[in-house]
């Protein structure tokens, strides 16, 4: 009967040394996996940053590019003018704009 009570203490000691050993595995594993988690999410969070970057910078360029293209045309539908008026300027827009509704601060003078 001593044996067998030995035994079962011996037992239950195992037990729990071997059950606190898996939770030790079970909790760096865990941990494990929420680093691996973190990396990825901040992996993708760079990724996506630079390429909104990149579509920030096209975009800036193709607005550039656009700007170039207006002030052109404008400046060609100036010169091609013959009675040497022209047709667009800062001044005569706002007047045309006032007149047709605009809220804006500079028409209220």
């Amino acid at each position: 009967m001593s044996l067998y009570g030995g035994f079962r203490l011996w037992l239950s000691s195992h037990d729990a040394a071997m059950l606190k050993g898996y939770v030790t595995l079970a909790e760096k594993t865990a941990a494990e996996a929420r680093a691996d988690e973190m990396e990825r999410q901040r992996n993708a969070a760079a990724q996506a940053l630079e390429d909104y970057r990149k579509r920030a910078v096209a975009d800036a360029l193709i607005q550039q590019r656009l700007e170039t293209e207006l002030e052109q045309a404008i400046k060609d539908d100036n010169s091609n003018s013959e009675d040497g008026d022209y047709r667009w300027d800062g001044v005569r827009d706002l007047e045309w704009l006032c007149r047709h509704g605009s809220k804006a601060p500079e028409c209220r003078r």
